[in-house]
């Protein structure tokens, strides 16, 4: 890797409002860039806003829920328009509807060239499933600075993830959330930090968690929650307010991800025994 700044935004999206949500995502990446962000990620469906069914939950702005974004298709031009406008890589998520009429809860991953590929959630709870599809797939991408793979939401909570994008190469994990439920943003933050930061230290890499915020208008309101874990599981930065949109910015250096790599005792994938693990799962 080489050293760069990321941005980890959390960002209110409105279920519907596609063309208001693709303007808070220009909106914010313009300030992000201005802060000298080589990359950005958005919240999970930050394009379509976060609704566990099409069939029900009519949002309060009177919009109709989308039935899923074709790739390609206007929003995700209007997606490669706005990277292309600001020169930057971004994740956003949206409700992607496949040609085979499947829907997924996907990340996009953008450059200034284009779409550069997609991430399909892998694990998806009860409460979604009559929604989307889970993925199968955990691709790894290569930002000109840093290697990366994307993790969202309910992923996070599957320690093997985190450790095959590590062994494929990844530096750097985003994860892009859209959690709402009581939880006041302490409360959140505090039960994230008993997990995310294990999953940097435990595979020596870099993550990046953000969160939606405030009222999507069909039924739930985010708190906003976003950090960066150092290659040791520090919390290098986070967010300052739970209610508000908010760019968190994270210098990631490459001296430090080589410093927790150098000592094998401590690079602890250095040590894995897939062939016991794989074992395991054929039991």
């Amino acid at each position: 890797m080489q050293n760069l700044k990321i941005a980890a935004i959390q960002m209110t999206s409105v279920v519907g409002d596609i063309e208001g949500n693709l303007a808070s995502i220009d909106r914010l990446l313009g300030d992000a860039v201005g802060q000298g962000a080589d990359i950005a990620c958005f919240p999970e469906l930050s394009v379509s806003g976060y609704n566990t069914s099409e069939r029900s939950g009519e949002p309060a702005n009177g919009t109709r829920i989308p039935p899923g974004i074709e790739i390609p298709s206007a929003a995700t031009d209007g997606l490669e328009a706005i990277g292309k406008r600001h020169g930057i890589w971004f994740l956003v998520g949206l409700l992607e509807r496949d040609s085979s009429g499947i829907v997924y809860n996907t990340q996009l991953v953008i450059s200034p060239n284009g779409i550069e590929g997609k991430y399909r959630k892998t694990h998806v709870p009860t409460t979604e499933i009559g929604t989307w599809r889970h993925g199968d797939d955990l691709p790894i991408f290569d930002h000109p600075k840093i290697r990366f793979g994307i993790e969202i939401c309910y992923d996070t909570h599957f320690p093997e993830v985190s450790a095959a994008l590590a062994d494929k190469g990844a530096e750097l994990i985003f994860m892009p959330h859209a959690s709402g439920g009581v939880e006041p943003a302490p409360e959140k933050q505090a039960r994230w930090e008993r997990y995310v930061p294990a999953r940097a230290y435990d595979n020596t890499v870099f993550a990046a968690i953000c969160n939606q915020v405030g009222d999507n208008e069909a039924g739930h309101v985010f708190s906003g929650v976003t950090f960066v874990c150092d290659p040791t599981g520090k919390v290098m930065t986070q967010s300052n307010d739970g209610a508000a949109e908010e760019i968190v910015i994270a210098q990631l250096n490459s001296a430090d991800l080589e410093a927790a790599r150098h000592v094998p005792e401590t690079f602890f994938r250095h040590f894995r025994r897939p062939e016991i693990y794989d074992s395991w799962r054929s039991n």
